[in-house]
């Protein structure tokens, strides 16, 4: 599975993206790896758009250090989010709603249009 992830490197104080390719042969797999990308203990989901889901460290505001973001999604919504953001296709099932690899077309299009602004660090808890 291939994942788009955006972060901000405080050596080089310049956003970063990489693309991101991870095996997995369950869910729950996945899930941990994806767990471990982040650094984090869970993950919250903000949809981007229909297809495209940016995953983020549930206690991304919690931890001293991380980068804050302002993101606008497709259909204008503004989040602020805190850490590394995972960027991921949405797969639509009967039950659930999975995370699945990113094309290539995907990240062309976020690289030249994805809004998002780099706020700061994060210097205290919130």
């Amino acid at each position: 599975m291939k994942i788009y992830e955006v972060n901000f490197n405080s050596n080089t104080f310049m956003l970063e993206a990489n693309i991101i390719d991870i095996n997995y042969n369950t869910l729950d797999e996945q899930y941990e790896k994806l767990l471990y990308i982040l650094n984090s203990e869970g993950l919250d989901v903000l949809d981007y758009n229909n297809e495209i889901a940016i995953l983020v460290d549930d206690c991304g505001f919690e931890k001293i250090g991380n980068a804050i973001f302002e993101v606008k999604s497709e259909d204008d919504l503004v989040s602020v989010l805190a850490g590394k953001l995972l960027f991921v296709r949405n797969i639509y099932n009967e039950e659930s709603t999975d995370f699945g690899s990113i094309k290539s077309e995907d990240i062309f299009n976020l690289r030249n249009y994805l809004d998002i602004k780099f706020k700061g660090i994060l210097k205290q808890k919130l």
